[in-house]
């Protein structure tokens, strides 16, 4: 969805919201600020928005780590491969608990590894062999070579528990943002769980005996769509 704008993914997320959760009678109208709008007895101003794990401005987020290892995996390769060495392949996974702070050094040294790895068979790379790069949790080794060969990142991940806390701050981050809205009867906040995205994927269990607090939002609710799992956060 890289080219779809914003709106547009509100609607495509709405449209199967509206088919998993009973909403008020009344004309839903698209609009922003809020994104949705149900024109009925009372008016009712929904806002959607995709609840990410860690905010993208951390640099430990998934959205920021993702996008360094792809940066540290292509440089490594470019790196070994303008040292004119056997051009096989490398299958990398990542530790996700040790965050690439600088893609460059770790380059140079997955480019080390990788040269000391010409001799060696196909297979699973001993742990061991790359002990000093912690970022790293497995490679793998296709010791063919190929005029075309590609080194990529095969990320695994557990999914978490549901964050609280983030959910909390884009609660206050969206209050904050209600004075500049199209004046409705109430609002709810639809937050959004897209699981086919890992910076997103998260378990919808909300932790018995805890509560969001008080919010301007009527509703906050926990969408996976995937799942057609909806939970109305309690307040």
């Amino acid at each position: 969805m890289d080219s779809t704008s914003n709106a547009q993914v509100e609607r495509y997320y709405f449209e199967q919201f509206r088919n998993d959760f009973p909403l008020p009678a009344g004309e839903i109208i698209y609009t922003d600020k809020p994104d949705v709008i149900i024109r009925g007895p009372t008016r009712l101003g929904i806002e959607i928005t995709n609840l990410y794990i860690r905010p993208g401005a951390d640099p430990t987020s998934e959205q920021v780590q993702r996008r360094r290892r792809e940066q540290a995996l292509h440089l490594a390769q470019s790196l070994y491969q303008a040292h004119g060495g056997k051009r096989f392949e490398l299958s990398v996974d990542f530790h996700p608990g040790k965050p690439i702070l600088d893609y460059k050094l770790l380059a140079r040294a997955i480019c080390e590894l990788a040269q000391r790895l010409i001799a060696a068979p196909t297979g699973q790379v001993s742990p061991s062999r790359f002990a000093d790069i912690d970022m790293l949790r497995f490679v793998y080794l296709n010791a063919t070579e190929y005029a075309d060969a590609q080194w990529r990142v095969v990320q695994s991940f557990t999914v978490p528990s549901l964050s609280v806390e983030r959910l909390r701050e884009v609660v206050v981050e969206k209050s904050k943002k209600l004075a500049a809205y199209q004046p409705c009867d109430q609002y709810w906040l639809l937050a959004v769980i897209d699981l086919m995205d890992v910076a997103q994927d998260q378990h919808v269990d909300w932790p018995a005996g805890e509560i969001l607090g008080n919010s301007p939002f009527e509703r906050v609710l926990l969408y996976k769509p995937q799942c057609r799992q909806v939970l109305e956060v309690p307040q």
